[in-house]
């Protein structure tokens, strides 16, 4: 075999091998989804049926009206759930806490990053470092004292027990990226507007809080995703007022409803793809030119 011939072997089996693990991938990723879509649209019978069927073959919407509009009429042995008129409220209640956060995150976050990343003070390092470790702390050993602390001050059951609970976990995540993406902006900038006169706060607002939108567009993102989709925070500090923990409602001691289960989840599953979706030049970018180059 020659040379020529042995090199066009080698490229052809890495090009196969790249193909195959990309469906393997997209398989992997896709499949669930796609059952779970289908699922959605099914009666319980035909869900039950032997060999499954694939492909829905008389779609429905009942399911989605049942999360919906909350009607729960009994279908035959596959029973339902008493949970339907909480859904929507749920849904409504992660939209204003997600977005809650994302607001807390991007001021608060924002202007800690600014400090950390412009100025130089004494044990301004270890305060960083400090931040960020409190990222690692498991979410089991902090839910006690976070409890008794929101109990005495009467916030248990609330939401701004939510968004107070999740900003804090999400905050290190903020600070570190928009640090790291302030790090890269020049400086030159900031200095002119200060010898032009301009305060601190006023250069931070006018001149660098404006280069630096796709790093904060790509951080409220994230953090949108990281409130949307939390579970053990939700359950244990509230009554399943968010949507999460309010899935769980649709198992019982003896059944699962699959059907309703799946539409609530694809209802549950459009906000954070919308809002990835819509934003999406963004967060590719602001992550490239902050996280990575940092």
């Amino acid at each position: 075999m020659s040379f020529s011939t042995s090199k066009f072997w080698r490229w052809a089996l890495r090009k196969i091998a790249i193909y195959l693990a990309f469906f393997c991938l997209i398989f992997w990723v896709g499949f669930p989804v796609y059952y779970m879509l289908i699922t959605s649209v099914m009666d319980p019978p035909e869900l039950a049926a032997k060999p499954p069927n694939w492909i829905p073959q008389q779609p429905t919407i009942q399911n989605y009206r049942e999360v919906i509009i909350g009607e729960t009429g009994q279908r035959g042995d596959y029973g339902t759930t008493t949970e339907f008129s909480r859904m929507m409220p749920a849904l409504l209640n992660s939209t204003f806490v997600s977005f809650a956060v994302v607001v807390l995150n991007l001021i608060i976050g924002g202007m800690a990053a600014y400090a950390f990343s412009r100025f130089d003070f004494r044990l301004g390092r270890v305060a960083y470092v400090g931040v960020l470790m409190t990222r690692v702390l498991p979410a089991l050993s902090l839910i006690v004292p976070l409890f008794i602390i929101l109990r005495r001050i009467n916030l248990i059951n609330t939401l701004w027990a939510l968004i107070i609970t999740y900003t804090i976990f999400i905050l290190p995540l903020t600070i570190w990226i928009l640090r790291e993406y302030f790090d890269t902006l020049a400086r030159d900038i900031e200095e002119m507007a200060l010898i032009d006169g301009a305060t601190r706060w006023q250069a931070f607002r006018m001149v660098v809080a404006p280069l630096a939108v796709p790093g904060m567009i790509a951080v409220g993102v994230m953090a949108f995703m990281e409130a949307w989709s939390e579970f053990f925070f939700a359950l244990t500090l509230t009554n399943s007022l968010t949507y999460p923990p309010l899935l769980m409602s649709f198992r019982n001691l003896h059944q699962v409803n699959w059907n309703a289960l799946a539409a609530a989840t694809t209802l549950g599953v459009l906000p954070p793809v919308i809002v990835a979706f819509v934003f999406q030049r963004y967060l590719v970018r602001g992550l490239s030119e902050g996280a990575v180059k940092g």
